[in-house]
């Protein structure tokens, strides 16, 4: 018999406000019946809830009206596979992680990942409650408490989808003389560099560069989280790792320059930032 609480952890979490919920994902606001390319990662060292889980999302995706043929779902019996892939390139939108795993532990696998990766939606598996509230530092998207039902893994589910198709609508375009109109996610720019009236647009594997002007981009993407380091930078406050006196540094370790009259600006708008997105 299903447990008449299955949902207890919602309440907990709408009360303490534990978990940021975008109104941009809400039902009422999206269509949650359909699903854009997406990875997800299952890792639990229980073969049973693995089995379980994958079951779970192939019969929530055939209900769907588009075919997702674009989703891949990679299963793991430990931590460390987790963080091999990871450190092979490979990232995931949606991971459902177990807490408490031989060897490397949920914990330590969010870790890492977060090292990598800060924009994955994690949902920790536990069977355990009291593991919830020391797990906030690896900015969890939810919990599910084991047994999982399928009406709350679903109900879950949904909410991940929306929210990685909200994150991945979210585009940026501008034309280059080169390869013509460009457009790709706002969250995979990690910062904008000007050089005389030319921008160099930085992502993590790749440059572009276009003809702008950078206060024009930063009215742009300020509402994205952007932030003007310095007279020739703006930087996605996302991949900022550290705040020093005369620069910052990114979370694959580039250090860019910060201006002395921009430090109180940047140190500011950044705490306000990791108080609105992390715990």
């Amino acid at each position: 018999m299903k447990e008449c609480n299955d949902f207890w952890y919602d309440n907990l979490a709408e009360e303490q406000k534990l978990i940021i919920y975008d109104e941009r994902c809400s039902s009422e606001n999206n269509n949650l019946n359909q699903v854009d390319a997406m990875h997800i990662a299952i890792c639990d060292d229980d073969k049973n809830y693995v089995e379980l889980f994958l079951g779970y999302i192939k019969n929530y995706l055939a209900l769907l009206e588009n075919n997702c043929e674009d989703v891949v779902i990679d299963c793991y019996t430990c931590g460390e596979q987790l963080i091999e892939a990871y450190e092979t390139g490979i990232i995931y939108d949606l991971i459902y992680l177990d807490i408490k795993m031989k060897e490397i532990s949920g914990f330590d696998a969010a870790k890492t990942i977060r090292d990598y990766d800060s924009k994955a939606l994690i949902i920790f598996i536990t069977s355990l409650k009291d593991y919830i509230f020391n797990s906030f530092e690896y900015q969890p998207f939810w919990f599910l408490i084991k047994p999982v039902y399928e009406e709350k893994f679903y109900h879950v589910l949904k909410q991940a989808i929306a929210q990685i198709n909200d994150i991945k609508n979210r585009r940026y375009s501008f034309y280059t003389r080169d390869r013509g109109l460009i457009s790709i996610e706002i969250s995979k720019i990690m910062y904008m560099e000007s050089i005389l009236r030319k921008i160099i647009l930085h992502t993590s594997n790749q440059q572009y560069t276009y003809y702008a002007n950078l206060k024009e981009e930063e009215d742009k993407l300020s509402k994205y989280n952007f932030i003007r380091t310095h007279k020739g930078y703006l930087v996605n406050m996302e991949y900022i790792r550290r705040i020093n006196k005369s620069n910052i540094v990114l979370n694959n370790n580039m250090v860019l320059p910060l201006s002395e009259h921009r430090l109180k600006t940047v140190f500011d708008s950044f705490t306000s930032y990791l108080a609105r997105y992390s715990i």
